[in-house]
């Protein structure tokens, strides 16, 4: 059975405290104030055993007007609401706000339970029942169950509890499959122990022994303990109320509002891309730079709104948002937010987040709204591809990829795998990327050697380094291997080092071509013999270009100032590899011997096969290397 957490609503004084109080025997105000006050201000907490045995929280939110970011704040992780009206009273002012709270909320299962019912007449409580129905009419409220009771009296408890256990076994059981995520709505500090948290676990799970990171300030704490409806536990899963006492971090040091979760990458973010729907009586609906409150987690920040692809959004309407924020946050897409105007308060919109970490965007851009909707509206395909080409690293691991979806791994790999076979997506050793993200990569990458072969029509490519050096600043260095590894299969060559367009070929005009004759011949008249570059520089003023050209091509350049025939180098390698493999070693020596150079001659050419892993030296002599 899935982990239920009940929430209560409704307007000041009809009676959410002592409902639970009957249902629970937990006094949830609990602090002098409220005590005092006869209201709750706070969040209350308490638990209820179902019928079955099955426990299940409770989180008993204030009723007052000014303690609506309090009553937001207990929402996360809520499976079914009370609704909570006076039969006397009926529907009031709060009423309906907590009802526009809830249904922006996204949350649409509701029992309406009538306390004080053994209070009035009965026609009266008829009467009440009548408006009731009627106020929710056009409401996800509509054909919500109606239980009356009275707590006092006992009416109904028992009725009550039946429909709560009924509801309880039709929600379904929350993924595992997150990494786990907590909103912390409570923090305080129990004796000899130390610091403790509460919140609704909303993802994942979490274990004694856990690493947990706190957001915004990214501080690393530990799991001590755990409790779950102050029972001990080994580990609390999603959908749970829990408790952590967390070791090395003072009470000080965390709020409500922050944020724990395992994932030391959750990113903190000054800006939102949301879609809102704005409510109907809101006068003026949302403009261009209103400031409002933003309810998100168990956090209030300000912030500035601005419309996307349209002017403003209208009361009734829904459209897409940036929300330039003054404080960071750290949420996930598909979370839920309300917004509440600056001044006077009041709640004004609601709606999910569609991208946690955007960028600022130019309001009317057709891109952009395109994005946005495939984050609204997308399969899970559509949104693979549309993370991939929009996160600012082209190249994505699969982890990654989990986290932002919030799905299991069984789920994602079968897409995956379709997806490559499709074309959209291409797997490399740095991860998932994009097909319009290699394309966008590759058509700089073209455009870079495009231009050196235009400057340096006699080289056969770019050294490798100074095109990694040009890529940097777009890609990591293993992605950039993964990047050329792609582009070699139909864009780019490369040989000794240097990186070419595949269709790209050094042509040398008739003076230069006396000047490869020139330096071939001479090459090839000293035999095993390198040659000075300075020596065949003299031999043509064109010499200098074209033996850079003719690198990696018709002769090889054993250090940066020795040269040999590129023909006479791979008889080196075939008479060394035949000596070795009959007689399983060669020295210096014997390599002198057969090729009748000199000791400078031969050393220059071993080693340099040693450098290209043909040959490996070890103690006086050669064996065959991995290129071998």
């Amino acid at each position: 059975m899935a982990n239920i957490v009940i929430g209560t609503a409704g307007h000041i004084d009809h009676g959410k405290t002592t409902l639970i109080k009957a249902l629970t025997g937990i006094e949830t105000d609990t602090t002098k104030e409220e005590k005092k006050r006869g209201m709750s201000i706070n969040l209350g907490f308490a638990y209820l055993d179902l019928p079955n045995n099955k426990r299940v929280g409770i989180v008993d939110v204030p009723g007052h007007e000014k303690f609506i970011k309090n009553m937001v704040a207990g929402l996360p992780g809520i499976n079914l609401v009370l609704l909570v009206i006076d039969a006397a009273e009926g529907i009031m002012p709060q009423t309906k706000e907590h009802i526009d709270i809830l249904t922006l909320l996204g949350i649409r299962d509701f029992l309406i339970v009538l306390t004080k019912v053994d209070t009035v007449d009965p026609e009266l409580k008829e009467l009440v029942i009548e408006d009731i129905r009627d106020q929710l009419a056009d409401t996800p409220l509509a054909d919500a169950e109606l239980i009356e009771t009275d707590a006092v009296t006992g009416t109904g408890i028992k009725e009550l509890l039946t429909k709560i256990q009924a509801r309880s076994e039709e929600v379904q059981e929350r993924s595992e499959s997150g990494l786990a995520r907590l909103n912390v709505d409570r923090v305080f500090s129990v004796k000899g122990f130390g610091t403790v948290v509460t919140g609704t676990l909303l993802d994942g799970s979490i274990n004694i022994g856990d690493d947990l990171y706190l957001y915004p300030s990214e501080k690393k704490t530990r799991v001590r303990n755990i409790q779950v409806h102050e029972t001990d536990v080994k580990n609390a899963q999603s959908g749970q109320r829990t408790a952590l006492n967390l070791a090395n971090i003072a009470m000080d040091d965390i709020k409500r509002g922050d944020v724990l979760s395992v994932s030391e990458k959750l990113e903190d973010t000054w800006m939102l891309d949301v879609k809102v729907t704005c409510l109907p009586e809101v006068a003026g609906g949302i403009g261009l730079w209103d400031r409002v409150r933003l309810l998100i987690g168990t956090r209030e920040v300000m912030a500035r709104t601005v419309p996307l692809g349209i002017d403003w959004i209208g009361p009734g309407e829904e459209g897409f948002l940036q929300l330039r924020l003054e404080e960071q946050v750290a949420v996930k897409e598909r979370d839920r937010f309300i917004l509440r105007s600056y001044s006077p308060m009041q709640t004004i919109a609601g709606g999910e987040v569609l991208d946690a970490a955007p960028h600022k965007h130019r309001r009317f851009k057709v891109e952009i709204l395109e994005s946005l909707k495939a984050k609204e509206e997308g399969s899970l395909d559509e949104l693979i591809t549309d993370f991939l080409i929009n996160k600012k690293q082209p190249f994505t691991n699969e982890k990654a990829l989990l986290e932002y979806l919030g799905v299991a791994k069984e789920e994602l790999q079968p897409i995956l795998v379709e997806m490559e076979a499709e074309g959209r997506v291409i797997k490399t050793k740095a991860g998932y990327l994009a097909q319009a993200s290699y394309q966008k990569l590759a058509d700089r990458a073209t455009e870079i050697l495009s231009a050196y072969h235009k400057q340096y029509r006699l080289r056969f490519g770019m050294p490798l380094e100074e095109f990694r050096s040009r890529m940097r600043g777009i890609l990591a260095e293993k992605e950039i291997s993964a990047l050329i590894a792609l582009m070699k299969e139909m864009l780019v060559k490369e040989a000794n080092d240097k990186l070419a367009l595949v269709d790209f070929n050094v042509s040398f005009n008739k003076y230069q071509q006396i000047a490869k004759e020139k330096i071939e011949q001479t090459l090839a008249k000293n035999g095993y013999t390198p040659v000075k570059k300075e020596e065949l520089f003299e031999l043509d003023k064109n010499a200098e270009e074209v033996l850079e050209a003719l690198n990696g091509d018709s002769v090889v350049f054993l250090t940066h100032e020795y040269v040999l025939l590129g023909k006479i180098f791979d008889q080196a390698v075939n008479l060394i590899r035949e000596y070795i493999m009959e007689n399983n070693q060669m020295t210096l020596g014997d390599f002198r011997d057969l090729t009748k150079s000199s000791r400078k001659s031969s050393m220059l050419i071993l080693e340099y096969m040693d450098k290209q892993e043909i040959t490996k030296r070890v103690e006086n002599y050669r064996v065959l290397g991995k290129i071998s």
